[in-house]
């Protein structure tokens, strides 16, 4: 089904225009326009949250896009306290959470700190500690991250976690960009507003929309990440709570719709 979302196709051959390249047939016109692309998908995907602007804080807090948010599961298994991340693992959101009843989850520390651990102790048991540590660098894939676990798990486990995710760069002309449809025209005023800073050597109105885009998407991010109303506390309860569209009484019988 068709859509509204940019293509990496769109996106740098508006750049190419803009840059006073309207027709992109030379090799090195289309790196030059793709690199520019590139460096505005970074500035989208880190930007500055300037609803957080405090005098000590003039630009902002960096933001996390919601949708950047993965979860997923990690299986443990005995006698292993060294588990390689996903590729594109960037940080986490939510730490390891048991899937079965346990005693505890894990909470992170240091990985000097378990380290230390592991050379006062060389029991096994429900890892109660772990820590992120440096993995492979690959040329492509660039680095990746592991995880360790204190003390060594003695038996088999699968927890669920939630971390950040740094998207591939955009390889093929149909590629898309990660979000929606107006993701994409905000990413296209940011690789704009760096072509903008590049070749004409001024922050200008391309610069001032991807902006304004940003913070708005920021803006919405936030609103669909709030908790659903939950009714009217009164006298330390809640009258109404409200479950897909249908509201109960505090006893649990519905009420609306009738």
């Amino acid at each position: 089904m068709a859509n509204l979302k940019l293509s990496y196709l769109e996106v740098y051959t508006k750049v190419g225009e803009f840059i006073g390249i309207p027709s992109l047939t030379d090799a090195a016109d289309i790196t030059k326009a793709k690199d520019i692309v590139k460096r505005g998908y970074r500035k989208f995907l880190m930007p500055n949250d300037i609803s957080t602007r405090t005098s000590l804080n003039p630009v902002g807090d960096t933001y996390r896009w919601k949708f950047l948010e993965k979860t997923t599961t990690l299986s443990v298994v005995a006698d292993t306290d060294t588990y390689k991340l996903p590729l594109g693992f960037s940080s986490f959101v939510t730490p390891f959470t048991h899937t079965t009843p346990l005693s505890w989850n894990p909470t992170q520390r240091s990985l000097s700190f378990i380290y230390e651990q592991k050379s006062q102790t060389t029991g096994t048991g429900y890892p109660r500690y772990f820590a992120l540590k440096d993995g492979d660098y690959d040329v492509i894939t660039g680095q990746q991250y592991e995880v360790m676990f204190e003390p060594m798990p003695s038996a088999s486990l699968t927890y669920y976690y939630t971390y950040i995710y740094t998207p591939p760069a955009p390889v093929e002309d149909d590629d898309v960009f990660v979000g929606d449809d107006l993701t994409s025209e905000a990413i296209l005023e940011c690789a704009l507003a760096v072509a903008e800073l590049q070749v004409k050597d001024k922050i200008g109105i391309h610069n001032q929309e991807a902006e304004r885009l940003t913070q708005m998407l920021i803006g919405k991010d936030k609103s669909d990440a709030l908790v659903p109303y939950l009714g009217q506390m009164t006298d330390g309860k809640i009258s109404e709570i409200v479950r897909s569209a249908t509201i109960y009484n505090q006893s649990g019988t519905q009420i609306l719709p009738e």
